[in-house]
């Protein structure tokens, strides 16, 4: 996780003239400040002081009631901790030979104790348990977005040239690490689609927070917006965020596939997929977790808590696929609003749970005349999520309590005091297409 500066990184850290020091927010958004060359290692090994209330605020930076423990300490200040092993260079900020670097951090309490509640230190510790037990997860994405006019929610045509936007946003991506397939407009107005290539443990959520925040400065540099609302219009469907990924062992094979025959999946695999739809309904309010997110018509937003082998079925939540290496699953649960760390950790707590318990695959969709389906809105999915005994429990713990007293209060709160006369969209529209 957090690690002290070493030859090796302050040799790296030596080349920039300015580094951005950030964390991820409870809800997916980078916090944090510029440094100058002169000071940055005095912050590697002493830390950044960040008041606490930025890192868990409610999604419009409100400061909430109901976090007791920080209130009565004034919400005094934590410690940003960098992580040198992330630092990458932000080439798009770069001028006249001067170098910009980009540090991702951990959070220390005003105790100076780890902050488990931490969206990265979750998906940390979830990683470890998985690697404990011999594993890691190799992930590839892909992402939609909504890029709009300047300070409007115009979105671009399906005829506006973005070409040059993609080609600096392609070089960017890449000088930072990110390792970008493909990119380009959707095939409805405003749409915006990422393909990355395949990542192991927390390098993915790292490579996706720092997409999000990447995509925010360059796209504004070129005139444009782009939210990670779900739904920001009501004319274009939804955004989703499909993770497709393998479970693999210390060799680097692909565990789901059966010793047997590679294109059927283990046992191993069977269990997983079991864990992950047993904890469908829970980790719904995680990786669908805005009122958005439950906003448009039925058929588009309803995901059953089921899995599917056939490529064209777009109702089951799980598919698996199959490839020359065996096995992989794409998760179509999560949608853009949702908070990359919190996915992984997620994926991962709910597939453990399945092989820790062993439990048996349920019969796919297509044989299935009656699945079950997943919550319809975030009330329900949060209600559901607070009576989950993995997530209420363990690492997830300290995050679900406080991800749901902030949900309820400034999300759930606001909608019930919303006018009648206002329509969803709008009401939606002033919570999210800001500040996500």
């Amino acid at each position: 996780m957090a690690v002290q500066n070493g030859d090796k990184s302050s040799c790296q850290l030596e080349d920039y003239d300015l580094v951005l020091l950030t964390a991820c927010d409870i809800h997916g958004v980078a916090r944090g400040r510029f440094i100058f060359k002169r000071s940055v290692q005095g912050f590697v090994r002493n830390g950044l002081g960040m008041t606490q209330a930025s890192l868990f605020s409610g999604i419009m930076c409100d400061i909430p009631l109901n976090l007791t423990a920080y209130a009565k300490e004034g919400w005094s200040n934590g410690t940003l901790i960098p992580d040198t092993d992330t630092l990458r260079p932000l080439s798009w900020l770069s001028y006249g030979g001067k170098k910009v670097g980009h540090l991702l951090c951990d959070l220390l309490s005003s105790k100076g104790e780890p902050e488990v509640a931490m969206p990265r230190t979750v998906a940390v510790s979830q990683l470890k348990a998985l690697n404990d037990i011999g594993y890691d997860i190799s992930v590839s994405l892909q992402l939609e977005f909504v890029i709009l006019k300047k300070d409007s929610i115009i979105p671009i045509s399906l005829h506006e040239d973005i070409s040059q936007l993609n080609n600096t946003l392609l070089r960017a991506l890449h000088d930072s690490g990110v390792p970008v397939v493909s990119i380009g407009k959707g095939a409805e107005p405003g749409k915006l689609q990422i393909s990355l290539d395949s990542l192991q443990g927390i390098e993915v959520a790292d490579c996706v927070h720092r997409l999000r925040n990447m995509l925010k400065s360059l796209c504004g540099n070129a005139g444009y917006d782009i939210t990670y609302m779900t739904k920001p219009l009501p004319t274009v469907s939804s955004n989703g965020s499909t993770y497709i990924y393998t479970l693999i062992d210390k060799e680097g094979r692909n565990v789901f596939a059966s010793s047997k025959n590679k294109n059927e999946l283990s046992e191993l695999g069977q269990q997983w997929v079991a864990g992950s739809l047993k904890h469908q309904a829970a980790v719904t309010g995680l990786l669908r977790p805005t009122l958005n997110c439950y906003t448009g018509e039925a058929d588009e937003q309803d995901l059953n808590i089921s899995w599917t082998s056939e490529s064209s079925n777009r109702k089951a939540r799980l598919k698996l696929d199959l490839t020359n290496d065996g096995p992989q699953i794409a998760d179509a649960l999560p949608t853009s609003a949702s908070n990359p760390y919190i996915v992984l950790g997620a994926i991962v707590a709910a597939g453990m749970d399945g092989l820790v318990t062993k439990l048996s695959l349920p019969v796919e969709l297509s044989d299935s005349p009656s699945a079950e389906k997943g919550p319809s809105s975030l009330l329900e999915s949060l209600s559901v999520l607070e009576k989950d005994t993995v997530f209420k429990s363990g690492i997830f713990s300290k995050f679900v309590e406080r991800f749901i007293l902030l949900k309820k209060e400034f999300e759930i709160g606001r909608l019930e005091k919303k006018n009648d006369s206002e329509d969803n969209f709008t009401f939606e529209r002033s919570i999210y297409l800001k500040y996500l």
